[in-house]
């Protein structure tokens, strides 16, 4: 599995003669595309999730979650993790107008896709499956702390994040969703943004206790060749 940062600052994921880009661009060639913004508007012949749901094409497995946007997703919120981790795992999906399932023999598809109620506002992050490892790609929206026992089941080794979830220390609500995940490469998706890399680089290694950064042009990732310690990896920015 190789991993790069585009032009547009989407991460590709290529896994046989399938690829995978999170939010990828008009330009791009791909055969997924993943977005974490239900509303984007993309019109082409490639698989686009936008919506909730389970998804499987070729080597990848994905499960789009999503959740609603809400500006109490704060420290205080998180003080009651406790209880909320006794609400359902996905408690937006219980919104949902309808679910609907689909096959197609392209590329091996099969989905299942359920539709958001447009009276509400929801974005959506994704758990990727792909050659025996799980991938969470998150978007810029803070995650509420009722999804922490879901995120934590999932357990997924590899995170891809853009900045704003980590560049601040304090009261760093990201930190302690994802604390009791076993995660192994923590991947910023949004390296170029102008910002300073050696500042994030320190606050992420603050908050994260994560030792070892990597600059790559390409990330290639096995089941075998997983780090032992938590780093955080920079991808240069690729075509």
């Amino acid at each position: 599995m190789e991993i790069t940062l585009t032009n547009s600052n989407s991460l590709k994921i290529i896994s046989g003669n399938c690829t995978l880009i999170t939010n990828p661009s008009l330009d791009e060639e791909y055969n997924i595309g993943l977005f974490n913004d239900p509303l984007a508007n993309i019109q082409n012949n490639n698989l686009n999730v936008k919506t909730p749901g389970e998804f499987e094409i070729d080597n990848f497995y994905i499960t789009s979650v999503a959740y609603k946007i809400s500006s109490k997703n704060n420290e205080n919120e998180l003080s009651n993790t406790e209880s909320n981790e006794n609400s359902p795992l996905q408690p937006s999906l219980m919104n949902f107008d309808s679910e609907t399932s689909s096959t197609s023999s392209d590329h091996n598809e099969k989905t299942t896709v359920q539709t958001i109620d447009s009276n509400e506002e929801y974005a959506i992050y994704h758990i990727i499956q792909v050659e025996g490892i799980k991938i969470l790609a998150l978007g810029t929206q803070i995650i509420p702390s009722n999804h922490k026992t879901k995120l934590s089941s999932e357990n997924p080794k590899v995170i891809f994040t853009p900045h704003n979830n980590i560049s601040a220390v304090d009261n760093n609500t990201f930190s302690k969703l994802i604390s009791d995940i076993d995660y192994r490469v923590l991947v910023i998706s949004d390296l170029l943004e102008s910002y300073e890399e050696e500042k994030l680089y320190d606050n992420s290694r603050i908050s994260f206790g994560i030792k070892d950064k990597s600059n790559l042009n390409k990330l290639n990732i096995t089941q075998n060749n997983m780090p032992k310690e938590k780093r955080i990896v920079l991808l240069n920015q690729t075509k």
